[in-house]
């Protein structure tokens, strides 16, 4: 990246946030304790409406009415839970 566009950037709390958005993803929380606990346990009940491996992980989406969440498996490590959080 030039100094010229990131400097636009940070000029530009809108066009910073977009940019962000468009690298990182949607914002997320992660799930920990009971509320991870009970987040499995839900999410056990349906099936993903989406599944990825990229060789290293796997990522599996679900949506509980309209909230997503997604579990990423490590092999040998602990399931992460992500809350997808809206944009607003």
């Amino acid at each position: 990246m030039t100094k010229n566009f990131v400097d636009k950037l940070v000029k530009d709390p809108v066009k910073l946030k977009k940019f962000l958005c468009n690298v990182m993803g949607p914002p997320r929380r992660t799930l920990e304790g009971k509320e991870r606990e009970h987040a499995l346990l839900l999410l056990a009940m349906i099936e993903p409406y989406s599944t990825s491996n990229n060789q290293h992980s796997w990522t599996s989406c679900y949506m509980i009415g309209n909230r997503e969440y997604h579990i990423t498996t490590f092999p040998g490590d602990t399931d992460i839970v992500d809350e997808i959080l809206s944009d607003d």
